[in-house]
């Protein structure tokens, strides 16, 4: 491992309340930002250095939807304003639910692809209106979401 991943689980061993919620969630977090998830190698160190079980490990990765397993890779950011929703945003937003198996927490099955929402994006004029890693997908672009997730996707 990383020098600095050593360095953020030698702080967090000498803390006298390593294994308090807020602590393991902190320690967490800050390994999550070096590596960019939280793989089963770093859960096992977690473990054995704050002295938690898997179990209460595992029920504050569900606790907190930001602490994520899987690496994501695509970002997807979906209007639902009123225009959007009036010109078919809607049900392109629950086809690309189904198509990727979006959870609650917004994640594809697969983890690797985060799907969230807002309002309005500001792109009324083009409505329906989505992001997929930053790159504004409009209109027609919409109507086959599937092949736009596997054009946009395959190019990893």
């Amino acid at each position: 491992m990383s020098e600095e991943i050593e360095e953020i689980f030698s702080y967090y061993g000498k803390q006298r309340d390593k294994s308090s919620q807020e602590m393991v969630v902190s320690l967490l977090r800050e390994l999550q930002e070096v590596e960019g998830c939280i793989t089963p190698e770093l859960k096992r160190r977690v473990m054995e250095t704050t002295e938690v079980t898997d179990k209460f490990l595992n029920c504050l990765i569900k606790m907190y939807p930001s602490i994520k397993e899987v690496k994501q890779v695509h970002e997807i950011i979906a209007c639902t304003g009123e225009r959007c929703a009036k010109k078919d945003g809607m049900t392109i937003l629950q086809n690309l639910r189904r198509e990727l198996g979006i959870k609650k927490d917004g994640s594809s099955a697969d983890g690797r692809i985060e799907l969230r929402t807002r309002n309005c994006l500001k792109q009324c004029r083009t409505s329906p209106n989505m992001y997929i890693d930053g790159k504004l997908y409009s209109g027609e672009q919409l109507k086959n979401i599937k092949k736009l997730l596997n054009d946009v996707c395959k190019e990893e």
